[in-house]
């Protein structure tokens, strides 16, 4: 019997992240939501408007790629993208009316993406993941 080929890390990362993000997608399809603008509206909604930077920082997501999800937020009017008043430079985002009421009906339906995930993979197992990808969030990857 063959052995199975090797993938590197990234590729091994970027296909579970695919194959479960899948999940959450279609769980937040019915409102018309991705898992990536999802993330978004609830960073908003959990921490407060943000600068462009500070959110796309704490999505651990370039500004450019942040930019581009942002857009369609913007029209569907569950974000406000405005002026920051300390640093006219700077654009600050924050979630409307309209957002938080979004984020009330996805919120359940995210929970039990999350809760099916939990129980197909295990308890344990999603501890020991989120502590491990953690770790490699943490990790500095720019030095030689």
């Amino acid at each position: 019997m063959a052995d199975e080929p090797q993938i590197c890390s990234c590729a091994a990362l970027r296909q579970a992240t695919r194959h479960v993000s899948r999940l959450y997608d279609e769980a937040l399809a019915p409102l018309g939501l991705s898992l990536n603008q999802y993330s978004i509206l609830a960073k908003l909604s959990r921490f407060g408007p943000h600068t462009v930077q500070a959110l796309a920082d704490r999505l651990v997501m370039d500004r450019s790629t942040l930019g581009h999800l942002l857009r369609p937020l913007e029209r569907a009017g569950w974000i406000k993208i405005g002026v920051s008043p300390s640093d006219k430079r700077q654009r600050v985002i924050s979630l409307t009316p309209s957002g938080s009421q979004l984020m009330q009906e996805a919120q359940p339906l995210w929970a039990r993406a999350e809760q099916r995930f939990q129980s197909l993979f295990g308890e344990d197992n999603v501890r020991m993941l989120q502590t491990v990808m953690k770790q490699v969030i943490e990790m500095d990857l720019t030095r030689a």
